[in-house]
C-alpha cells in the first residue's frame, strides 16, 4: 500500500521533481506521478499481485541528486520502496531485487534474461540510502534505434522503459518517428511528395539519414508507416515522462532534402561528402549552412511543430557533422555555425538545452583550436556533451574537459549490434568515477551509449551501477561473482562456475573493442583474414565446459533463462574461435599448393568438410534460443507496417532488416558491419558464402590454377544482393533444447581422455623439433591450446601426425628428441 508521509513531504517531494535534473539548467517541465509508475512497472515485472507487498515512499532529493532508500515496516512486514521521483523508486526495486533477493533483471525476449525466484515472504531488508553522484544517466546511441530498435512495437518499448528506470537512467535518446513531423514540416515548406520521398531512407537505415549520411537508400518510407510510428512516439515520451526521465528530442541539424533548394535557392547549401561506400544518388546530402539566416528561421519553424507533436521536456540533440566535417576551417565560421543550432532551438523554447554527440572530434579535422571555437558558439549551461566513447578514448581528457562544458561519461562498447564476449569491466568499475573526482572535471553524468543492445548483460548490469556509485569498484572479480549468483539464481557458487566466470574475467572482460574482434564466420570470406587474438579461444571454451559440468551436477538449475542464454552465447563464442582455427589450417593447405605445387585438394576437401559442419552446428545451438533467432528480425520488421498496408510495405520492410545486417547498402557497402550471429542467418547466408569460397578453392587447385579472390567476390556479391531480396520465411521459435545440443557439441569438439587413449599413443618426456603444422615458428599453435580441442583438429586434418602438451600440431614424425615435461600425442595410425 502506499504510505503517506506527510503535507510538507509531499510538498517538498513536488518541488524536487518539478526542479529535477537541473545540472545544466532548471527543467520546466512537470514530471508524471511517481506512485503510479512505481506500481505499474511492480506489476509488468513482478505480476499484479506484488504491488500490495511493498510501501512506497516520495522523498525530497539530496542536494538537487536522485536519492532512493530500501528499508522496512517491521509491524507490516512489508518491504519499504523510497525514491524522490519514478526513477529513483524504480532504481529502489532493482537495488532492492538484486541485493535483498538475490535476483536479475536484464535483457531476453519473452523475459528470459530474468531471474526472479523471489524468496516467499519477502525478505525485509536493512535500511539503506543511495544518492547518485551524477545529475545525469544517458541512454542511447543515434545509432541504436536502427540496429536494436527498428522494428519495436509499444510492448518492446515499455520494457526497455523499465528497464532504464530500473537503471537509474534518466535522460534518454527518444528519436522514434520523427519523420511523423519532418514529413509535416517538409510539406509546410512546399515540398512534394516525390521530393521527400528522395530523401527519406528506408526503416533500417534512418538513423544516418537524420544525420546526413545518406538519403533515399532502402526507401520509399511508406506514408502509413511514418505516422504509425508518429503515434508510437507519443506513448513512448509519455511513459518515460511517468518515470521522471528526460525525453531528449530531435533537433534541426541542417540535413534537408534537395528539394527544399528549389524552394529557397538563394541559400547557402554545401553537399555532404560521399560516406560509407555510396554513390551520390544515395549520399552527398544537403546541409543549409547553419551561418545562413534561413537556418534559425526554419529550425525554429521545425521545433514548434515538434514540440506541438512531443511536448517538450527542453533538451534536442542535433549532430550536424557526424562522420564529415565543415566546410570551413575558420574559427569565427565554426563559432557561428554553433551558435545558430542553439539558437533555432532557443527561438522555440527558451529552456532549450542543445545536447551532442563528441563523436565528431575523433576525426583529424577537429584541432584543440577548432574544437575550443565550435563549442564556444552556445554558452556552457546550454550544452551538454556526450563523451561518446570514454572507456576507449575519451575526448575530454584531451580538451580540458571540453573547455568548460558540461560532458558525460559515456560507454560505447559496441558497433553496429555485433556478438562477441568482451568488455573491460575493470576499466567501466573505475573510469567514472576516476573522471567525475578529475581536478577541473566538468563531468555531469555517465551514459550507455552502444550502437546495438541485447548483449553482454554483465557490462550493462555494472554500468548501470556505476550511476549510483561514489565510488570506484576496486575488486571486480568479487562484484562478478555476486552478479553470477543472482544471474542464476544461486547463494553459493560451485568451484565449477567460479573457475568458469573467472576465465571468462581473464579472456574476455578486460578488454574493450577492436575491429577484428568480430567473428570471421560473419565477415566476408577470404583467404587470409584478421582476428583479434587478445581474447582467450581457450579460457573461452574451459568456461563452456565447466558450466556445462555444472548443469550435469546440479550445481546450477537448467531451466533458469539466463543460464540458457549464457551457455548459447559462451558456446556460440567457442565455435567461432574454433572456426579460425579451421580457417587457419585451410589457409595453411592452401598455400602448400600454391607455392610448392602440391595437389591438396583432398586435404581441402576434408578441412572445408569440417568448417561447414561447424557452420551448421553453430546454427543448430543458436536455433535452440529465442534471443538468437533470425526469424524473429525479420518477422518484428514485416509486422511493424501497419496492418492496412499492402504486402509490398512488408516486403520493402523485410528487405531493409536483410541489407542492414548483410551488405549495408547495394553494393556491400558496409559489408558485415551489423553482422549478427542469429540461426538462418549463420547456417543460410554465412554458411553459403562459405561454401562457395571453399568449393572455388578446391577447383582451382584441381584444375591447377591460383584462386581468383576477386572472382570470387563478384559470385558472393550477387549471393548476397539475391538473398537480400528474398521473402523465405526463418523460424520465430526456438527449435531443440540448448542444454542437449550444447551436451553433444561438447562431446565432439572437446573429445575426452578416453577417446584420446583410443587414437593417440602417448609418450611422455618427448617433443619433436619443429615441423609446426601452423607454421614454422616454435610458438605456432591454434589459438585454443585446450588438450582435448586440439586433439580434435589434429584428428579432422589429415596431415597432423600429433601434438604435444603445449598444444602445437606437428605435421612429421621426424625430429623427435627428449624434452622434459612435455608429452607428445601421436596418431595411432602414424604412431
Amino acid at each position: 500500500g502506499v504510505k503517506t508521509i506527510g503535507a510538507i513531504m509531499k510538498c517538498l517531494a513536488v518541488l524536487a521533481i518539478c526542479a529535477l535534473f537541473s545540472s545544466v539548467q532548471p527543467l520546466s517541465k512537470p514530471f508524471g506521478d511517481p506512485l503510479p509508475a512505481i506500481e505499474g512497472l511492480v506489476t509488468r515485472i513482478l505480476g499484479e499481485s506484488y504491488v500490495s507487498k511493498f510501501e512506497y515512499e516520495v522523498i525530497p532529493d539530496e542536494e538537487g541528486k536522485d536519492v532512493f532508500e530500501v528499508d522496512a515496516d517491521q509491524q507490516a512486514k512489508k518491504p519499504i520502496l523510497r525514491g524522490n521521483n519514478g526513477v529513483s523508486l524504480a532504481s529502489a526495486l532493482n537495488f532492492y531485487l538484486k541485493y535483498s533477493c538475490n535476483c536479475a533483471i536484464s535483457w531476453g525476449r519473452h523475459g528470459t534474461g530474468d531471474q526472479l525466484n523471489l524468496p516467499q515472504p519477502l525478505p525485509l531488508p536493512a535500511k539503506q540510502r543511495v544518492a547518485s553522484p551524477v545529475k545525469y544517466r544517458y541512454y542511447q546511441n543515434v545509432c541504436t534505434v536502427s540496429y536494436s530498435m527498428a522494428w519495436w512495437d509499444f510492448t518492446r518499448w515499455q520494457r526497455e522503459i523499465d528497464w532504464m528506470a530500473m537503471n537509474g537512467l534518466n535522460l534518454i535518446l527518444s528519436f522514434t518517428g520523427q519523420e511523423y513531423v519532418w514529413q509535416k514540416f517538409y510539406s509546410s515548406l512546399g515540398l512534394t511528395e516525390t521530393e521527400m520521398k528522395a530523401f527519406f531512407s528506408g526503416a533500417a537505415f534512418l538513423a544516418w539519414q537524420r544525420m546526413g549520411n545518406i538519403q533515399k537508400w532502402g526507401g520509399p518510407l511508406d506514408d502509413g508507416w511514418i505516422t504509425s510510428q508518429g503515434e508510437m512516439q507519443k506513448k513512448i515520451v509519455a511513459s518515460i515522462r511517468q518515470f521522471g526521465m528526460i525525453n531528449v528530442l530531435p533537433g534541426f541539424a541542417g540535413h534537408v532534402p534537395a528539394g527544399l533548394a528549389r524552394i529557397y535557392p538563394n541559400a547557402s547549401y554545401t553537399r555532404t561528402a560521399g560516406w560509407g561506400n555510396f554513390n551520390s544518388t544515395y549520399s552527398d546530402d544537403y546541409l543549409l549552412e547553419a551561418t545562413d539566416p534561413l537556418f534559425v528561421e526554419l529550425g525554429e519553424k521545425y521545433y514548434m511543430m515538434l514540440i506541438s507533436e512531443f511536448g517538450t521536456d527542453h533538451v534536442y540533440n542535433a549532430d550536424t557533422y557526424n562522420e564529415m566535417n565543415p566546410s570551413s576551417t575558420n574559427l569565427t565560421f565554426l563559432a557561428d555555425t554553433n551558435k545558430a543550432i542553439y539558437q533555432a532551438m532557443a527561438n522555440a523554447d527558451k529552456d532549450a538545452v542543445f545536447l551532442m554527440q563528441g563523436w565528431l572530434f575523433h576525426s583529424s579535422f577537429w584541432t584543440n583550436e577548432r574544437i575550443k571555437a565550435f563549442l564556444s558558439g552556445v554558452p556552457n549551461d546550454k550544452m551538454i556533451i556526450l563523451d561518446l566513447n570514454s572507456e576507449v578514448s575519451p575526448i575530454w581528457s584531451k580538451t580540458q574537459s571540453y573547455f568548460g562544458k558540461p560532458f558525460i561519461w559515456c560507454l560505447l562498447h559496441n558497433y553496429g549490434g555485433i556478438r562477441a564476449i568482451y568488455g573491460n569491466l575493470t576499466r567501466i568499475g573505475t573510469g567514472p568515477v576516476e573522471a567525475l573526482n578529475t581536478t577541473g572535471s566538468t563531468m555531469t553524468g555517465v551514459g550507455i551509449t552502444p550502437e546495438g543492445i541485447e548483449h553482454n548483460p554483465i557490462v550493462y548490469d555494472l554500468m548501470g551501477e556505476m550511476s549510483w556509485r561514489s565510488e570506484k569498484v576496486d575488486d571486480i572479480q568479487s562484484w562478478m561473482y555476486e552478479y553470477v549468483g543472482r544471474r542464476y539464481g544461486i547463494s553459493n557458487l560451485s568451484n565449477n562456475v567460479r573457475t568458469a566466470w573467472q576465465y571468462l574475467l581473464e579472456g574476455a572482460y578486460q578488454y574493450h573493442f577492436a575491429g577484428d574482434i568480430k567473428s570471421i564466420v560473419g565477415r566476408a570470406p577470404q583467404l587470409v583474414m584478421a582476428t583479434d587474438f587478445r581474447l582467450s579461444a581457450t579460457q573461452m571454451a574451459a568456461a563452456w565446459q565447466l558450466l556445462m559440468e555444472a548443469v550435469a551436477l546440479k550445481e546450477l538449475n537448467p531451466s533458469v533463462g539466463p543460464l540458457r542464454y549464457d551457455l548459447v552465447d559462451i558456446g556460440r563464442q567457442v565455435l567461432v574461435n574454433t572456426f579460425v582455427d579451421l580457417h587457419t589450417m585451410y589457409r595453411l593447405a592452401y598455400l602448400k599448393y600454391s607455392s610448392m605445387s602440391f595437389n591438396s585438394s583432398l586435404e581441402l576437401t576434408i578441412l572445408a568438410s569440417a568448417m561447414h559442419d561447424l557452420i551448421i552446428d553453430l546454427d543448430a545451438l543458436l536455433a535452440s534460443n529465442s534471443n538468437f533467432l533470425l526469424g524473429t528480425w525479420i518477422s518484428d520488421a514485416r509486422n511493424s507496417a501497419p496492418s492496412t498496408s499492402p504486402k509490398s510495405v512488408s516486403d520493402n520492410l523485410e528487405f531493409n532488416a536483410r541489407n542492414q545486417i548483410t551488405m549495408w547498402g547495394p553494393r556491400e557497402n558496409i559489408n558485415d558491419y551489423a553482422s549478427k550471429a542469429w540461426s538462418g542467418l549463420v547456417g543460410d547466408y554465412y554458411g553459403s558464402r562459405w561454401k562457395l569460397l571453399t568449393s572455388m578453392v578446391i577447383e582451382a587447385v584441381k584444375t591447377q590454377q591460383q584462386f581468383n579472390q576477386s572472382a570470387y567476390d563478384d559470385a558472393r556479391l550477387q549471393l548476397e544482393q539475391k538473398w537480400s531480396y528474398d521473402i523465405k520465411a526463418y523460424p520465430t521459435e526456438p527449435q531443440g533444447d540448448t542444454i542437449q545440443i550444447a551436451d553433444i557439441l561438447i562431446r565432439k569438439y572437446y573429445p575426452g581422455m578416453d577417446h584420446v587413449s583410443d587414437h593417440f599413443q602417448i609418450v611422455s618426456n618427448k617433443d619433436i623439433a619443429g615441423h609446426n603444422l601452423f607454421g614454422s615458428d616454435s610458438t605456432s599453435g591454434p589459438w585454443s591450446r585446450l588438450f582435448n580441442q586440439v586433439a580434435w583438429l589434429c584428428e579432422v586434418n589429415p596431415t597432423c601426425m600429433g601434438f604435444n602438451s603445449l598444444g602445437l600440431l606437428k605435421n612429421s614424425t621426424d625430429d623427435m628428441q627428449a624434452s622434459m615435461g612435455t608429452t607428445l600425442f601421436l596418431k595411432k595410425v602414424h604412431a
